[in-house]
């Protein structure tokens, strides 16, 4: 098994505790200045791990890495993907929950990804955390927003959750879903028999927690070198902001909800300086 990049996220704030957990982790700065370039080169890293099935990862070694980060690379960021980069936040989105909470891909990307319609997009991730001595099974169903305004960004991610938990969606994303498990995925047997189509659509909600990134601008993160030690405090108020918006939503009464959040200095530089570096792949 190919080995994870190393962690780059600075984690500033995290909470256990309450109906809606999560946290808050930032590029950091150097000089004063945030991390943005560094940050792009590490999502680049993560692509492989994000794009390929397992096998497919297992077979990277030192004849074949670029070319495999080429696939990669093409699989997510196609030349007609036009300008919405939405999968720079699914791609922070899961590198936070395989590193912060130990999730790990349990199907391919493409199934979890289109409707039967090929027209409406599903999840922007689909994870699954096991625990070895329970044997205890969760779906990590994930929802990404990388925003230049957090308010947009939360009504956003909420508008796009209320549709993907609904009953028709469910039920179609079981059948999608089910059988394209990896056989190496954690806790696969348990995997199979609540994707089995006798299954209760009440044996998968129960067992589904929704992580929601928001990456958007952070008046905190702008404003670094005038706020210096009171930085993290600043992050921590904007990420309570975001739980408690989650928190008061309907979606809490139905599933357990993960608020992650990435303070931006700026989504454009970020969003450049990737897909500067995406090019030298494609």
């Amino acid at each position: 098994m190919v080995a994870q990049p190393r962690k780059f996220l600075e984690v500033i704030h995290r909470t256990d505790d309450g109906d809606v957990v999560g946290l808050s982790a930032c590029a950091g700065f150097e000089l004063g200045k945030w991390r943005y370039k560094k940050l792009a080169e590490h999502m680049i890293n993560w692509l492989p791990h994000f794009a390929l099935r397992p096998d497919e990862i297992d077979k990277i070694g030192p004849e074949n890495p670029l070319d495999l980060l080429k696939e990669a690379a093409y699989r997510i960021f196609t030349a007609d993907a036009g300008k919405n980069r939405g999968e720079i936040g699914e791609l922070l989105l899961h590198i936070i929950c395989v590193t912060e909470y130990r999730a790990s891909a349990f199907v391919s990307r493409v199934f979890y990804k289109m409707r039967s319609n090929d027209q409406v997009t599903g999840f922007d991730s689909a994870l699954v955390t096991y625990d070895e001595d329970s044997g205890d099974v969760e779906l990590w169903l994930g929802e990404a927003k990388f925003y230049k305004d957090t308010k947009a960004a939360v009504a956003a991610a909420l508008a796009s959750l209320k549709g993907h938990l609904d009953e028709g969606f469910l039920e179609e994303t079981k059948i999608l879903i089910g059988p394209k498990i990896e056989p190496k995925a954690p806790g696969y047997d348990k995997l199979q028999w609540l994707f089995d189509a006798g299954s209760k659509l009440d044996d998968i909600v129960k067992r589904i927690v929704v992580p929601v990134l928001v990456a958007s601008e952070s008046e905190a993160a702008q404003s670094f070198a005038e706020c210096g030690d009171d930085y993290p405090s600043l992050v921590i108020e904007e990420f309570e902001y975001l739980q408690g918006r989650f928190s008061t939503s309907a979606i809490a009464k139905q599933v357990r909800i993960v608020v992650i959040y990435v303070p931006l200095a700026s989504k454009e530089a970020l969003e450049t300086r990737f897909i500067e570096k995406l090019g030298l792949f494609r």
